[in-house]
Order: C-alpha cells, then structure tokens, then sequence
C-alpha cells in the first residue's frame, strides 16, 4: 500500500510538508496505474515547487519513500508553494477515494 502522509501547521491549511511511501500492488511493477500516478503527481508537484515557483524546498528521495518540506516565507511564492502542495493533496484524496485498497493518505498538525 501507498502512504501519503501531509503535514499542516496547526489551524491552518498550509502544508509544510508531505511523504510518499510504498508500492500500491495493484498490478505488476511497471503496469501498476495507482503507483504511476502518484510518482506522477509527486513528480508534477516538485518540479513546479522547484522549477516554477523557485521555493525553498528540501527535497529527499530513498528506498522507495519521497518527501519534501516546504520552507518558503515570500508572500508570492508561500501562495504558489501552497496551491502547488494543497492540489496535491486533492489529487492524493482522490486517489484515495477511489483506489481505498491501494492508497492511505493521512494528516498531521504541527
């Protein structure tokens, strides 16, 4: 199963940061369509962070775990860090609903 877990500062919806781990084991490695669009989400969502908004994002990828932190402070750049990060979270939601046996996502307040 695919644990995606986001980070929220308490009482807000902003996310400081969000963990990917796992293999959904729907299908074969390679044809599994729930681990293909998570990576491409994962994917999407960093590279905007990194190439688009030019944040301040520590990212880490190892053993088949992904995560990231958001750390950027700019007012511009925090609400485009943030669309990028909550459409995210959306789109894992969705996933979520759909594919309950192949992804969990999960939430925490900080």
């Amino acid at each position: 199963m695919i644990k995606a877990h986001f980070r929220f500062e308490s009482g807000t919806q902003k996310i400081i940061g969000v963990s990917v781990s796992g293999h959904a084991g729907m299908a074969e490695y390679g044809d599994d369509i729930v681990c293909s669009a998570v990576s491409a989400l994962l994917i999407a969502a960093i590279n905007g962070l990194d190439e688009y908004v030019q944040t301040q994002t520590e990212v880490t990828v190892e053993n088949g775990s992904t995560s990231f932190t958001i750390n950027e402070e700019d007012g511009y750049k925090s609400i485009q860090a943030q669309t990028i990060a909550n459409t995210l979270y959306l789109a894992m939601l969705g996933l979520e609903d759909e594919y309950e046996d192949y992804i969990e996502v999960s939430v925490t307040e900080e």
